[in-house]
């Protein structure tokens, strides 16, 4: 029979190897649903609201920022859950062809912020409004980004998710994609 001393090491490891999971799972993120007046979608708790202004395929233009980025504990699995929206003039959106024109224009614009890479995109539908999409996920790097553009009325929406490859992120970035809506 083992004396209480040469138990002593199996236990510390037990309690040891406890606080380490608790600890783990303390700083995985939440997820709450985000809303304003136009939109709403579901990211983690401890994002940012930020308005930049920017030249966009539309011109130069105040265009607002909903963004999550790891703290650096966090760093294991993603690097940025973002929404950005911005004003689209009505007559860029009058007709089917216009309205393509300013998807492929301004999807166009935003792969040049990833890289000069020639990269496909394609046309999505997304919470029932057309969109364009690409996929960046280049051999030598070790993150995958995913951009998803809309545009709902008069709005454009612009919503990106970059995580690291060799983690499970599906269903984190299926929640957040598959979440967001357009209130008419």
């Amino acid at each position: 029979m083992r004396t209480f001393y040469q138990r002593v090491p199996a236990v510390i490891g037990i309690v040891v190897f406890s606080l380490v999971i608790s600890a783990c799972s303390s700083h995985k993120n939440r997820w709450s649903k985000y809303a304003d007046r136009s939109f709403s979608i579901r990211m983690p708790e401890g994002r940012k609201e930020y308005d930049k202004m920017l030249v966009t395929s539309f011109g130069k233009q105040n265009v607002h920022f909903i963004e999550w980025r790891p703290e650096s504990l966090e760093l294991n699995k993603f690097k940025l859950f973002q929404v950005s929206y911005t004003d689209v003039p009505a007559r860029l959106t009058s007709d089917a062809n216009k309205m393509n024109e300013s998807l492929d224009s301004s999807i166009n614009v935003r792969k040049r912020d990833f890289t000069e890479l020639e990269v496909i995109s394609q046309p999505i539908e997304m919470a029932g409004y057309p969109g364009r999409t690409f996929i960046l996920n280049l051999p030598a790097d070790n993150v995958i980004t995913i951009v998803k553009q809309v545009i709902a009325g008069n709005r454009r929406y612009d919503l990106t998710v970059v995580a690291k490859k060799d983690y499970p992120t599906n269903s984190e970035m299926n929640d957040f994609f598959n979440s967001f809506q357009v209130f008419r």
